[in-house]
């Protein structure tokens, strides 16, 4: 019985969290992108020091990265990243930072002349114009510049308010090219459309207002009944630990015997209690309390032989 109970009060008052070290997840990663490199996956060793790189930034997973990059065909995000990684080592003081700079610098310096281009001609301006490459919002102090860009097929679309959207397909190659897109000015929408109509609203209800006076009293009283059990339960081990002392006199070890278990049941009856009033606290909160206080009367009666939840909800 001791046993059980004191299981029941540990359970209310543990919890366990664990969390895993970002650092070792990065380093995991980068080993399996090495790994995919050596296979010949390249897009897949890509994407696992991509994710090392964004869990632990070091300059060895970047230049490992950008690498990576330029074999996926990449050029101009290799590029950038080798940019970024002779900047972080610029002011490198020992020796093995200075060797990581040198071949950051060397491979961006490499790969400059091979980078392809794309200029998003704007010339013709609307209120609201927005241009767009794929989902990429191109900002308009990029606009009539010549900018570094991977190879393949894009998307470019004009939008802005009354007019009809533009849209044009450009493909670039992978290395050493240079498009032009563009956009003309935009054709007025013949049919642009109407205000929208507002939609009926539903006059507002005044819901009735709740009470959480009788959660919260079950709450307290759950408090009360556990933390007076707790104690019950001390009082009732320590006699039991003063009869188990006692050898001289039988009258009086049974005497504390008797003591300890009225105890022990006291403090099982309390236990008992304090979980019905959480049940009804949580019963009253998930109900959304009493709409009326006066309109519920609950009251939990404890006795040596368990507990009684009266009243009406």
């Amino acid at each position: 019985m001791i046993r059980s109970y004191l299981a029941f009060v540990l359970l209310l008052a543990s919890a366990t969290a664990s969390a895993q070290p970002a650092g070792a997840q990065a380093e995991t990663l980068f080993r399996q992108g090495r790994e995919l490199l050596a296979a010949g996956k390249v897009a897949e060793a890509c994407a696992a020091f991509e994710e090392s790189q964004k869990l632990d930034p070091v300059v060895t997973t970047l230049l490992n990265l950008a690498s990576c990059r330029e074999r996926n065909g990449q050029v101009a995000t290799a590029w950038g990243l080798f940019l970024e990684a002779e900047r972080q080592t610029r002011i490198a003081s020992d020796d093995a930072t200075k060797k990581l700079h040198d071949v950051a610098q060397g491979h961006a310096k490499r790969l400059e002349p091979r980078i392809s281009k794309l200029t998003i001609n704007v010339t013709a301006k609307a209120d609201g114009l927005e241009v767009t490459r794929d989902k990429l919002a191109i900002a308009s102090a990029q606009w009539n510049r010549a900018l570094p860009i991977d190879g393949g097929t894009y998307t470019i679309t004009a939008r802005a308010p009354g007019m009809l959207p533009w849209s044009t397909q450009v493909t670039v190659a992978t290395e050493r090219d240079a498009k032009v897109v563009e956009v003309p000015a935009l054709a007025r929408d013949p049919n642009p459309p109407g205000p929208e109509t507002p939609t009926p609203t539903q006059p507002l209800v005044d819901k009735p207002r709740t009470s959480n006076a009788l959660p919260i009293a079950f709450t307290a009283g759950a408090v009360a009944f556990v933390g007076t059990g707790v104690g019950m339960f001390v009082w009732a081990k320590s006699e039991y630990d003063e009869a188990s002392n006692q050898t001289s006199n039988q009258d009086k070890r049974d005497e504390l015997e008797r003591s300890a278990n009225t105890k022990l049941y006291i403090a099982e009856g309390f236990a008992i209690a304090g979980v019905a009033c959480a049940g009804v606290a949580v019963w009253l909160y998930v109900r959304g309390g009493s709409e009326n206080s006066s309109s519920s009367a609950v009251r939990a009666v404890v006795s040596p032989t368990g507990v009684t939840v009266m009243g009406r909800f």
